[in-house]
């Protein structure tokens, strides 16, 4: 409390020393008066520091208005800018006498219905015969006039409404999101987009209406204070003896993800490799984005829906829908008309914006809602024109999607196109792209027992908050930079591949980058090294089968040695 008070008392300082050299100021210039009073009207109050934080679940139990709260949410909606007027000047047109009515933001920024002219002024009484008393001639009293014009507002300021919710990860299921619109002004307008994290701070107000006699009161909060949050980047402290580039740490961080599944370790990997993402470069206002998109095609069964809740646990900001309940205005945006005015209402894609979408069901999604995300996959951005509106808003997430194969069981004589469902098109955007397959085999079977059985007992080397601070750490420290070598071994698979088969594109050029750069973020590396390239081809080869290494899956083991990588990279230089 008493870091309140000296924090106050320093505001207080400072504002009367503004007011000091403003009075010096005038006396000094007395012709800058009228810019004087310009600048003061521009002047507006602005809250840093709020030590009191409300969800947005509790702003309804506050008893009064105009309390100070701190608030932190998703924006959902954004509305157009606007010109307003807070100052509404009227003439009187009996006495021509000047009123200056502030408007009243609970009346929708409107001045009352009935308003009397309060100027004083001298009347001649009127002759009454029934009064004994003789007349006084004159009188002062007020005009009382209801006869107004409205003067040209000379004193406009820019105001936007806003719409936000609770945050997606904050949202309890079984209950549905709260939400409470907002009042952008001054140099807060256009700040904010839908789909952006804020932390605002305010004015709680009330506005309300009669609805067929009913009041409908609804709560506002008059912004003082914002702040984007997903521009903030979270640095976590990490041991200096964790940041090593050995099997060993690669392992226990592959081991710590997902340690209730047997038998799927490179997919494991490669989930980890979306969560981290590559390197986004821009050149001359060109983007390439650094997320790499994952897709799992994969029998009932096989866990698919378990990598995708554990991959939005540990992502830093994620949100997961099921294709089955989707449309497409809830995985880009849509255009919401409230009154007069048009909103743009964010889609899950947007509200993703720099972190995770999962998409599970994703063959489920009708033609028109898979066509919608293309633009999202590879530009990263989501365009709409609708309602003499064109906007573009920004979608830079990483998209891992499941689907099962068309006929619940995956037919290897069939190409993944037939077997997922999926366009060409829409194939192409994923840089991974993993087949899980339920195979009856005794030992298999048996070790997935023993697995099950003994999970309990086994003591996994991460905590799942520790795993997901190493990602966030390895995600925004390094940047990984490819030597020449490197990029030989790239180009010379990649020519090969291009081929084998016709069906690979230039972005498998780009997806190869991309996982590499992850790899080595994943082994706390500033260079690409043979060890990251070796690796990332052999993922890739385990859904291409392009012959070009028959011993590729040593190198996706626990047990891999660094005799096994440098024949593969030996090989690989050769072709």
């Amino acid at each position: 409390m008493e870091t309140i008070k000296e924090f106050c008392s320093q505001e207080t300082i400072e504002y009367k020393q503004y007011l000091t050299s403003l009075t010096e100021l005038l006396d000094k210039f007395p012709d800058s008066s009228e810019y004087i009073d310009d600048l003061s009207f521009q002047q507006t109050l602005r809250f840093v520091n709020i030590p009191i934080c409300f969800k947005l679940n509790k702003i309804a139990e506050i008893n009064q208005t105009h309390k100070i709260v701190l608030i932190k949410g998703t924006v959902i909606r954004a509305g157009i800018a606007k010109s307003m007027s807070k100052v509404l000047s009227y003439r009187c047109k009996e006495c021509k006498f000047v009123t200056e009515v502030q408007s009243c933001s609970s009346n929708y920024f409107m001045t009352e219905n009935q308003m009397k002219c309060q100027n004083i002024v001298i009347k001649q009484q009127k002759y009454n015969p029934f009064f004994k008393q003789k007349i006084q001639g004159f009188k002062k009293q007020k005009c009382n006039s209801t006869a107004f014009e409205k003067l040209e507002d000379s004193k406009l300021i820019d105001y936007q409404e806003i719409k936000i919710q609770d945050t997606y990860t904050t949202i309890e299921p079984g209950t549905i999101s709260n939400s409470i619109r907002v009042m952008l002004e001054g140099e807060f307008v256009n700040s904010c987009n839908s789909g952006d994290d804020v932390i605002i701070g305010g004015l709680v107000t009330q506005r309300w209406k009669m609805m067929k006699q009913i009041p409908q009161i609804t709560l506002w909060i008059d912004c003082k204070y914002l702040r984007l949050q997903n521009q903030l980047k979270l640095l976590q402290t990490i041991d200096d003896d964790q940041l090593n580039s050995t099997f060993q740490h690669r392992n226990q961080v592959i081991n710590s993800f997902i340690p209730e599944l047997c038998n799927q370790w490179q997919v494991k990997l490669g989930t980890l490799l979306s969560l981290i993402g590559g390197v986004t470069k821009s050149n001359n206002g060109i983007t390439v984005r650094g997320d790499s998109h994952l897709l799992l095609i994969g029998e009932p069964g096989t866990g698919k829906s378990t990598f995708l809740r554990n991959a939005c646990t540990i992502s830093e900001k994620s949100i997961y829908v099921n294709g089955i309940g989707t449309t497409q205005a809830g995985l880009t945006l849509s255009f919401v008309k409230e009154g007069s005015d048009w909103m743009i209402e964010a889609g899950a894609l947007v509200m993703a914006d720099q972190g995770l979408c999962c998409i599970d069901e994703f063959n489920l999604l009708n033609q028109q809602s898979q066509q919608s995300i293309l633009e999202a996959l590879e530009q990263q951005t989501i365009s709409s024109s609708k309602a003499g509106i064109s906007t573009k808003l920004n979608a830079r997430t990483t998209i891992i999607a499941a689907c099962n194969p068309v006929e619940q069981v995956y037919n290897s004589k069939l190409s993944i196109q037939y077997n997922s469902g999926l366009s060409t098109p829409l194939l192409s955007r994923f840089d991974q792209i993993y087949i899980l397959k339920d195979q009856h085999d005794f030992e298999l079977d048996k070790q997935l027992c023993d697995h099950i059985f003994n999970l309990n007992n086994n003591k996994q080397n991460y905590t799942l908050k520790q795993l997901k601070q190493y990602i966030i750490y390895v995600k925004n420290t390094f940047q990984p930079i490819m030597n020449e070598d490197c990029q030989q071994v790239i180009q010379k698979y990649f020519t090969f591949i291009r081929q084998q088969t016709q069906q690979v594109t230039a972005r498998k050029l780009e997806s190869l980058i991309r996982l590499s750069e992850a790899h080595a973020r994943l082994c706390s590396k500033r260079f690409i090294d043979e060890f990251d390239v070796v690796t990332v081809i052999a993922l890739i080869e385990s859904t291409q089968f392009t012959g070009i290494y028959p011993e590729f899956q040593d190198c996706l083991t626990e047990g891999v040695t660094v005799d096994k990588i440098q024949d593969m990279w030996n090989h690989l230089k050769n072709i």
